[in-house]
């Protein structure tokens, strides 16, 4: 591809996918004043937050329905879409170490798309399985790590830019950990906030709006690009996610030591 349209993609890719989530949007405010707004079992057993709430879940689920339902009547595998978004997503990773936020937004928006398409069409195909869910987590973490890493690589002359995407790197990280060792100790710890669904939104919105900014307002020659939305972000991960992991901890401890001076 000539490095000019590489250019005009960068430019005005990021705009049209706003502009078509934002029409999508209208849609289905609309849709939902005439009709009802859908609600989903999926959605009511997640449940909102003050991060992410139910009806942007909501509209997610529906603004991606005509795709789920075409993968389906394809026959797609739903482990084929796990594989595609971690592909887009080490994609997306690469672009992001290189300053290239606006393709780099895409492509993670995309990824992030496909993650969340996987579990519906294993879902709808009858195919759900814990096989399937292994590697979906695995896949998911694989892919966020490789994106918070392209971040520290492009902050790397900047410190308070690699330490906000090593921080909010740990917070993934221990977010899910602190919950995969409650669940192992029979301890439901699925509550608190910046969890992956909620990440994964944040991280592309903040990425694609900072990528529109710096194309239309180029960075000076030999200046490093700052992408303020996304510092923002990985500081929002950085704090909510840890501060997550920390209470979970907690919380385990604390159903732990009653188990044992109840048992003892």
């Amino acid at each position: 591809m000539p490095r000019e349209w590489v250019v005009e993609v960068a430019r005005w890719g990021p705009l049209a996918v706003v502009g078509a989530v934002s029409l999508s949007w209208v849609a289905f405010v609309l849709r939902a004043a005439i009709r009802k707004r859908p609600r989903s079992a999926r959605v009511e057993q997640a449940g909102g937050s003050l991060l992410l709430s139910r009806a942007a879940m909501e509209y997610g689920l529906w603004v991606f329905g005509p795709v789920t339902r075409t993968a389906i009547r394809l026959e797609i595998h739903p482990d084929a879409l796990s594989w595609a978004s971690l592909v887009l997503q080490l994609g997306a990773a690469a672009l992001l170490g290189a300053g290239a936020f606006g393709l780099g937004g895409l492509l993670l928006a995309l990824g992030a798309a496909c993650d969340a398409a996987d579990g519906a069409v294993a879902r709808g195909r009858g195919m759900a399985s814990e096989a399937g869910e292994v590697l979906d987590a695995t896949v998911d973490r694989w892919a966020e790590l490789s994106v918070f890493f392209g971040l520290a690589w492009y902050y790397r002359s900047l410190g308070p830019g690699f330490l906000l995407a090593a921080g909010a790197c740990a917070g993934a990280v221990m977010v899910s950990y602190t919950r995969a060792k409650a669940e192992a100790c029979g301890i439901e710890a699925a509550r608190g906030l910046m969890q992956r669904h909620e990440r994964a939104v944040w991280l592309s919105v903040a990425t694609v709006a900072s990528g529109i900014w710096e194309a239309w307002r180029p960075t000076p020659a030999g200046a490093l690009a700052l992408h303020a939305p996304v510092l923002a972000v990985l500081g929002l991960v950085a704090l909510l996610g840890n501060w997550t992991a920390w209470t979970r901890m907690q919380r385990t401890r604390r159903e732990l030591r009653r188990r044992e001076r109840r048992d003892g």
